[in-house]
């Protein structure tokens, strides 16, 4: 049943470890459940949680009021308000041992998403604890309403103060063509207005300027005179990042931080969701994760995914490009210097990334690459849990988790003697082995989503050939070039124009018209053109291209333009191939 709430369930699990970190003292057990009052997940103190599963407060029970009467989970989901409830208030006599605080949680659409929970012993149940649970379902609510809002909705972020921007206790509208069609709390409190007079509303009714298309930028907006008299007239708001940006670093949906420049996207792959919750276990075990893949899959992706998704995630991520760091300065990157250790040390010396790291996670990309000699000291510092930097005498504890990743084969890199077999066998206790884009098996319709995503903002669309041209290409380069190929097309594109398929990059457009699908399409408009061939199917492929176009020059009485226009590409590729093939433009390949 949890499958069901899959996406609530990942939201919420970093604020139920951390509230139950938070009250471990107070021995109690932190309890996330479905709208339905299904318990989903328990998380808490070890002697607590056995009496707790004695009263069968564990997942997979139902604790809806229907089924259990008075209870904080199921009394929160009924009132949609925070409930306490303490020993002897509960319905049934067996629970009158516990105490319980619930809060619900609740989109921006007004739909019920579940409950979170906090149940110990009644004197265990004190008032910071219904502080702390309510601000834990801020923080769920808002990671919802910022990652999981519909396709094609903005989102306009606002609040009195220019720092609230960005927290969990920032004002949040969902918006789509210019109306309401969701608000977080926070919005619903700044407003002065319940949900019901505010779901449909103009957005320009609610502020009298509206902050520009920009996104990152802040300004002020004023709300008209009426909506809430008597308070503050003036906000600070921006826009938060397109939808495609939030709908492509997460979609997998795990606390995702957005991608950086350059970064591919993850989009939703269960058996990836799968290797993110174990690979979050073995980290806060103290054990280093190794993420193996092809170039552009998103390693680094992911390896931001599992720090925002472990305990470390309050502290730093550092990543480094071992490849991309000259082998003379890695070292100094990763391990500091003291103040005049070589020509060109600044004055002050410099930490390094491998302390920068302290209390939260250090990234190493394309570890492969790295120099034999500095495999050595990071052997050292991953043994010794201490740093000493070039030019130091003294050692200084360090407290990271590690996080690897290369595109090479280490294994055969060891038995080659490229690589140092003790550091080896320390990284490969735990190894995420991520699909290239071609192997998912659902790889056409997550880039049909992103393509969609991404070209709506744009108002551009696709040809129904240029479209099946980039669904079914293999992307050797995978989500980083996916992107890059569909950011270039949307550069190029008028707005509300149609990309078609003699737009598309050459080897796109290439292994399309190569491709049985795409000599497929091709050959229905030749043979509507007059051109009789289009239920040849001779045995080389390549013939059945060249006298499909053979047939389109001939029926278009060798007018190359009106060719192209027949055959669905632009006159330009029609040209190339031509010229690839040593035939003439003006006449007939068929002929040549």
């Amino acid at each position: 049943r949890r499958a069901a709430h899959d996406r609530l369930w990942r939201h919420a699990l970093p604020e139920l470890e951390s509230l139950a970190e938070a009250l471990a003292d107070a021995r109690v057990v932190a309890v996330l459940a479905g709208p339905d009052g299904l318990i989903l997940d328990t998380i808490g103190s070890g002697d607590f949680m056995s009496k707790a599963e004695r009263v069968a407060l564990m997942p997979g029970v139902d604790w809806s009021e229907s089924r259990r009467g008075t209870n904080a989970i199921g009394t929160a989901l009924k009132e949609q308000a925070p409930v306490t409830v303490l020993g002897p208030q509960h319905y049934l006599q067996c629970n009158g041992i516990l105490g319980c605080t619930s809060a619900p949680l609740v989109s921006p659409d007004g739909r019920l998403l579940g409950v979170l929970d906090v149940t110990g012993n009644p004197r265990g149940i004190q008032p910071q604890t219904l502080w702390l649970l309510r601000m834990a379902a801020q923080h769920i609510e808002h990671r919802m309403a910022l990652n999981s809002a519909p396709q094609y909705t903005e989102i306009l972020r606002f609040g009195h103060d220019p720092a609230l921007l960005g927290s969990h206790r920032e004002a949040l509208l969902w918006v789509r063509n210019g109306a309401v069609v969701g608000a977080n709390r926070a919005a619903l409190r700044s407003l002065g207005l319940p949900f019901d007079q505010l779901r449909g509303r103009p957005l320009t009714s609610l502020f009298g300027s509206l902050p520009a298309e920009g996104r990152g930028t802040s300004q002020l907006v004023l709300l008209p005179e009426g909506v809430r008299p008597g308070q503050r007239s003036t906000w600070v708001a921006r826009w938060a990042e397109p939808p495609s940006s939030r709908g492509i670093a997460i979609a997998a949906d795990l606390r995702a931080p957005a991608a950086g420049p350059g970064e591919p996207p993850v989009i939703g792959d269960p058996e990836r969701d799968i290797q993110l919750e174990r690979a979050v276990r073995v980290l806060e075990s103290g054990i280093p994760v190794l993420v193996l893949g092809e170039s552009g899959v998103g390693k680094e992706v992911f390896s931001r995914q599992l720090h925002a998704a472990s305990r470390r995630r309050a502290g730093p991520f550092v990543a480094i490009n071992c490849a991309a760091v000259p082998e003379g300065l890695i070292e100094a990157e990763l391990f500091g210097y003291e103040e005049g250790a070589f020509t060109g040390a600044k004055r002050k010396g410099y930490a390094g990334l491998i302390r920068q790291a302290q209390g939260g996670i250090l990234f190493l990309d394309e570890i492969g690459d790295m120099p034999l000699a500095l495999q050595a000291r990071l052997l050292r510092v991953l043994q010794d849990r201490e740093v000493k930097s070039l030019g130091g005498s003294q050692a200084q504890a360090v407290d990271f988790a590690l996080v690897c990743a290369t595109h090479r084969a280490l294994d055969a890199m060891v038995a080659q003697g490229q690589f140092r077999a003790d550091l080896y066998y320390r990284l490969q206790h735990f190894i995420v082995r991520l699909r290239p884009l071609r192997e998912l098996p659902d790889a056409a319709e997550q880039i049909g989503r992103l393509l969609d995503a991404m070209l709506h903002q744009r108002e551009v669309r696709l040809s129904p050939q240029a479209r099946e041209a980039l669904l079914h290409y293999e992307w050797p380069g995978n989500w980083r070039q996916l992107v890059g190929a569909a950011q270039t097309l949307i550069a190029l594109a008028d707005r509300n124009s149609c990309i078609e398929l003699g737009d598309l990059p050459l080897d796109v457009r290439d292994a399309w018209i190569a491709s049985s699908d795409g000599a497929a399409a091709i050959a229905p408009a030749v043979d509507a053109g007059g051109g009789g061939v289009a239920g040849a199917q001779p045995a080389n492929l390549r013939l059945v291209i060249d006298s499909n176009i053979a047939a389109a020059i001939a029926a278009c009485d060798g007018n190359i333009s009106r060719a192209a226009d027949l055959l669905g590409v632009h006159r330009s590729t029609l040209h190339r191939h031509l010229t690839a093939a040593n035939k003439p433009d003006g006449g007939s390949p068929a002929a040549a």
